[in-house]
């Protein structure tokens, strides 16, 4: 059996290779070597650009901790196999056969998210490579580098949410509309955040008098909490009541548009395919012609007299019915819909609800949250 290269620095509490390899390739301790440090910087590299995309394109930071946290995590791991600076004794930059060697979807992205995607997909391939040899090195690291893997999955899976929000909505039961009029003096991400630690699926920031500074400093930092809270639990999608102008600068989830609004296929056109375009609707008629609009969901009410809509007669638990039977679109029964009023609005067949006061003015923010949260899941999908 051959000694290891000399370049290899064997401290004897790591195997040795020799011991592991098979005499046929034990010359190929070198070329392992080269695949461990080929693969650990292309996986540091791809954290490295997913970092970036959600530093820089989503603004969020506990989305770019994460992602260092994961490229920190990498570099201890691949060193506890071998030394940065044996791995690059063992580099041939010049003799690699692959560098010549790409497809077309290599050489192309056509959209920002598509880098990210392509980057997640090279950090967890790569990650794969470095476990698999890292076995025949330290099969403790290997182990670590397992997790990693795994938890690259696990964050693909959470920015991919962040990028499909109709994906989302699909699933949201719960919409809290916060009104900085209603929080009896309370911060309003605070507010915002309880909300979603207590099931909320959906923030709206709805201001009606606020100034265009306030309200966008305001948007940005509902935005954040949403953000945020994703990056450790399902967190929550944000629209922007009215301001599609505010939506676009902050770039929030969506928007939310009434009757007397800018038309939900003008908010569409605005917006693009991928956002959210919600709209108020009071009639069967409103619900429909929501739907041709491009619509992604539609709010249904006001079930009962609510102090945010107080020139709106209520509607009443019979379109309630009608939307849950023919809606072409997901709906939330919305307008003084709480506690002592839910469960007729889910009798009537709607499955989602949209409040504000019964949350955002309750004592305890997420109690209040997590109770109607129970209340609709109670019914199912």
């Amino acid at each position: 059996m051959l000694e290891s290269p000399p370049s290899f620095a064997y401290d004897g509490n790591r195997p040795g290779l020799t011991a592991l390899l098979p005499e046929a390739v034990i010359e190929d301790l070198s070329r392992v070597l080269r695949i461990i440090d080929a693969n650990a910087n292309r996986t540091r590299e791809a954290l490295r650009v997913a970092e970036d995309f959600a530093r820089f394109a989503l603004d969020s930071t506990a989305w770019s901790e994460r992602l260092k946290e994961l490229r920190h995590r990498l570099a201890a791991a691949v060193a506890s196999l071998c030394s940065t600076d044996q791995l690059a004794l063992h580099r041939d930059s010049e003799g690699d056969v692959g560098i010549a060697l790409s497809t077309e979807a290599e050489r192309s992205r056509a959209e920002p998210p598509d880098v990210l995607r392509a980057n997640l997909k090279r950090a967890q391939e790569g990650l794969r490579v470095l476990e698999e040899y890292g076995k025949l090195v330290r099969p403790d690291a290997a182990e670590r580098l397992k997790a990693i893997r795994y938890e690259v999955y696990t964050v693909e899976k959470g920015l991919a949410h962040l990028l499909h929000p109709h994906e989302r909505l699909k699933d949201a039961r719960l919409y809290v509309l916060v009104t900085t009029s209603l929080l009896r003096g309370r911060d309003p991400a605070e507010v915002a955040r309880d909300a979603i630690r207590g099931g909320a699926d959906i923030i709206q920031l709805r201001e009606k008098t606020m100034s265009d500074g306030e309200f966008a400093a305001l948007a940005r930092r509902l935005r954040d909490v949403c953000r945020a809270e994703a990056a450790d639990s399902p967190g929550a999608l944000f629209v922007v009541n009215d301001r599609i102008d505010v939506a676009k600068l902050v770039d929030a989830d969506g928007v939310h548009v009434g009757q007397e609004d800018l038309p939900a296929a003008d908010a569409r056109r605005l917006l693009g395919p991928e956002k959210i375009v919600g709209v108020s609707t009071h009639s069967p008629e409103q619900a429909r012609a929501a739907a041709l609009a491009g619509a992604s969901y539609i709010g249904v009410g006001p079930v009962n007299a609510t102090p945010t809509k107080p020139t709106t007669a209520p509607v009443g638990l019979e379109y309630v019915r009608h939307a849950a039977a023919h809606a072409e679109v997901p709906l939330f029964a919305i307008g003084g819909v709480n506690l002592q009023t839910v469960d007729s609005v889910l009798d009537a067949g709607a499955r989602r609800i949209a409040v504000c006061s019964a949350v955002v003015s309750a004592d305890d923010v997420r109690s209040a949250a997590a109770a109607l949260k129970a209340a609709v899941m109670r019914f199912g999908v």
